[in-house]
């Protein structure tokens, strides 16, 4: 106004139109790159990792692999840690100037490349508590308690969840039990020369479906030749290879909530 005052509700209003304008327009744009480069519908899924879930379904990533629920579900997802931010040796420091920010390239489609494949069969229960029966077994998700830990590092590879339910990176883990898959310990011996006892657990062995390699490959090759051609339907490729482990390790679900 010239009166240099405005319409509140005037200017709510169109500031609301635009925002749908631009939500209609981006959402339609999405939706047309998804059914072009994946030949799949948005409307159809909710999250972006439902979406690589059945991409990956849709390209026999999971062919053989077993949909688990209940206590092995519960066992195997004990295995799981997230990850972590902290300083050496979980130190506060502060820093007075700029800072270096480094981040590698793809570090989630990287690893899932790199992997074997996804597990086969059904989880068998363990019978043979010897690490030389658990070196033979293409998978295995197992309770060890820690014997010895030769081996300190300032980034521990070892952690267990404390009293207040917070998961803690330490050294000190000498007669704690903690649950780990096959990687896992093969860490914990290679960078730690932890010793150990094998309590019980779950082991695999009807090899790997290795799909997942070309898949993921296929995605970040597509991915840099769109970023090349300068199209923005790159993130589509990068989507997907970001959100493909989240439908993987979902915590059982407990809740169903209709509307």
């Amino acid at each position: 106004r010239e009166d240099d005052t405005y319409d509140i509700i005037e200017y709510s209003s169109r500031y609301c139109e635009i925002d749908c304008e631009i939500l209609y327009k981006g959402y339609t744009m999405f939706r047309q790159w998804i059914l072009t480069l994946l030949d799949m519908d948005i409307d159809e899924v909710l999250t972006t990792a439902s979406l690589a879930d059945k991409f990956f379904i849709k390209q026999g990533c999971y062919d053989g692999v077993m949909e688990m629920s209940g206590i092995p579900q519960l066992f195997i997802q004990g295995t799981v840690v997230g990850g972590r931010t902290m300083c050496a040796e979980n130190k506060i420091i502060n820093v007075a100037g700029k800072i270096n920010d480094f981040d590698a390239v793809s570090l989630y489609p990287s690893a899932m490349y790199r992997m074997d494949g996804f597990l086969k069969g059904c989880p068998q229960v363990l019978k043979d508590l010897s690490y030389e029966f658990l070196e033979g077994c293409d998978g295995y998700f197992v309770d060890v308690v820690i014997n010895s830990v030769p081996v300190h590092r300032k980034f521990p590879l070892m952690s267990y969840v404390n009293e207040n339910g917070v998961r803690t990176f330490t050294n000190a883990m000498v007669e704690k039990t903690m649950r780990v898959n096959k990687t896992t310990l093969e860490d914990l011996i290679q960078f730690h020369g932890i010793t150990f006892t094998v309590v019980r657990g779950y082991y695999f062995d009807d090899g790997f479906n290795t799909k997942i390699k070309e898949t993921i490959l296929f995605c970040f090759n597509e991915r840099l030749k769109l970023k090349k051609e300068k199209n923005p339907a790159e993130t589509i490729y990068k989507l997907l290879m970001n959100s493909g482990y989240g439908k993987s390790i979902m915590k059982p679900v407990i809740n169903d909530v209709k509307f």
